[in-house]
């Protein structure tokens, strides 16, 4: 009456399914056999002169026959056997599967600003048996995150960028099954790098007391190596600064040191100025630099201004002076005085 399998595709098999023949016989049945194998016939209950006979399928049965032999023997002991063709086909091979991930983000490297930004697409690809529509599982900081094959026979998946940070290992999966249900998994492990360390900066001056004619060297030192510097990225007030060096690196710890000019507005009287640092540079992985500042200098390149109201003596002609006369000037000054000569001779003011 027909040959099945528990199978969800009754014409196929795999490994630990149950084969079942349902047939008639108008005489006792002697022999069953299914792919060779000798199995039992069970009379249907109820039912008069039908029987079914069932096989369970084993690994070592990969492609084998499921043809069907039945014995059966009368009162006076005739016996006749039919042979079926099998409806059945055995399939207890796994299929195979692999995934791969690919870098995450263009670097392969988790900063600040990714760090607090929106989810990252977790992308790759799948290969051997597994197919468009099969699932993708990734597994990162102990959550779980799935997404479907592509028909590319790739994925893309979002992944919380806090989990990605929390461990730096995606644990990627992918599970295949042929049309007998056999399966098959593919995993891989992939390491995300992180670099969660903005860089920092500090500014010194080589001298905060600037005068007329002075010039100071400005020494900008970044924690690590940059990119994105440039001298419009410093404000240096009343002044100017020029000639920013190449980058000076240490071997040993990674510090990065960069040198300028700093050149003074000419009249200016400024006792509060700091050279600033903007957040415009970036390290080398992205992450954005924090803000810096020098200690205080010094601007005075206002040369003093000395107004001479007179000279006179104490003689009764104020323009002449004999012995034991006295000679006075009177004199305004922006600045204190340091020296007064009248006629070569030192005096006081």
């Amino acid at each position: 009456n027909g040959e099945v399998s528990n199978n969800y595709r009754p014409t196929l098999a795999k490994a630990n399914d149950v084969i079942t023949v349902s047939f008639t016989s108008t005489d006792p049945v002697t022999s069953v056999t299914i792919g060779g194998h000798v199995v039992s016939a069970t009379p249907v209950v109820g039912v008069l002169n039908t029987y079914t006979a069932s096989y369970t399928v084993t690994t070592n049965d990969n492609a084998t026959s499921t043809d069907v032999a039945i014995t059966s023997q009368d009162a006076a002991g005739n016996s006749t056997t039919q042979n079926f063709s099998g409806l059945v086909t055995i399939d207890t091979v796994a299929p195979t599967a692999s995934i791969t991930v690919d870098n995450v983000t263009a670097d392969n490297i988790i900063n600040l600003n990714e760090l607090s930004g929106s989810d990252i697409p977790v992308t790759g690809s799948v290969g051997g048996d597994a197919k468009a529509g099969d699932t993708v599982t990734l597994t990162v900081n102990g959550h779980t995150y799935t997404g479907a094959v592509s028909n590319a026979l790739t994925y893309s998946i979002n992944v919380s960028p806090t989990d990605l940070a929390a461990t730096g290992t995606i644990a990627a999966s992918v599970t295949t099954a042929d049309l007998a249900g056999n399966t098959a998994t593919g995993n891989v492990s992939h390491v995300v790098n992180l670099d969660l360390i903005a860089p920092t900066a500090s500014i010194t001056l080589s001298d905060t007391a600037l005068q007329i004619g002075d010039t100071a060297t400005v020494t900008i030192t970044f924690s690590e190596a940059v990119t994105g510097f440039t001298l419009a990225d410093l404000t240096a007030p009343n002044g100017v600064l020029s000639n920013l060096s190449a980058a000076s690196i240490n071997p040993v710890t990674g510090v990065v040191t960069y040198t300028a000019t700093f050149t003074p507005t000419a009249n200016i009287e400024d006792t509060t100025n700091v050279v600033s640092l903007s957040t415009e540079y970036t390290d080398l992985n992205g992450n954005s630099g924090t803000i810096a500042a020098s200690n205080n200098y010094v601007v005075d390149t206002l040369a003093p201004v000395i107004t001479v109201n007179g000279e006179v003596s104490n003689n009764y002609r104020p323009t002449l002076a004999k012995a034991n006369d006295v000679i006075t000037v009177s004199f305004t000054s922006t600045d204190p005085v340091t020296s007064v000569t009248i006629g070569g001779h030192v005096v006081s003011a």
